[in-house]
């Protein structure tokens, strides 16, 4: 397996991958460009990365990065969960959003090594700022799965921005999550795939 930061050729082929997964999940409507894509996708601090498998596009994750000192770049998760993100994280916090975390529906079967392997961009970049938290918006559905990375709610449901589902945001304090998963064993997976 091998993952890349996007590149023109392979924002195309992350931008077809979500789409592709997207509506095998029927979280979109169909397109004629057959691309899924936000305004974020153009914003400086926002990072996407895309895995192959035996050559095909199976999977991909964006990494969106609030930094204090550039207040006017924003993250999705400071517009959808504005008073959330204001009362949990503050504005003097350095976070990254894990969002835009799809496998392809022929992956589907390999999808835990893949979200382990493609998560690990997004915690890479965390520690690239020194990020404090980590967030993201999963659905309902998916809040387990952030759990057992030390990621807990701290909103209620809405509407997500641009997809066809609910969202729940999760936060992670990194500092405690470090010291957690590098002191309890039942976290060895985390610590083999170089999460805390």
């Amino acid at each position: 397996m091998l993952t890349q930061p996007a590149t023109d050729a392979k924002t195309k082929a992350i931008f077809e991958l979500r789409y592709t997964a997207y509506l095998d999940k029927a979280s979109i409507r169909e397109n004629a460009d057959h691309m899924f894509s936000d305004p974020y996708d153009g914003a400086p601090n926002c990072h996407s990365f895309i895995e192959y498998v035996e050559g095909m596009p199976a999977g991909s994750i964006r990494a969106c990065v609030y930094e204090p000192q550039k207040p006017h770049l924003i993250i999705p998760a400071q517009e959808l969960f504005a008073d959330e993100m204001e009362r949990y994280i503050g504005h003097d916090t350095r976070v990254v959003e894990s969002n835009k975390f799809v496998v392809h529906p022929m992956f589907q079967n390999r999808a835990m090594r893949l979200k382990f392997t493609l998560f690990k961009n997004v915690f890479d970049k965390a520690v690239e700022i020194g990020a404090d938290y980590l967030v993201t918006s999963p659905r309902a559905t998916q809040v387990d799965f952030y759990r057992g990375m030390q990621f807990e709610p701290i909103s209620g449901v809405k509407r997500s921005l641009a997809l066809d589902f609910d969202v729940v945001l999760m936060a992670c304090n990194l500092k405690k999550a470090r010291k957690l998963v590098n002191t309890d064993p039942k976290y060895k997976t985390l610590r083999r795939f170089g999460l805390c």
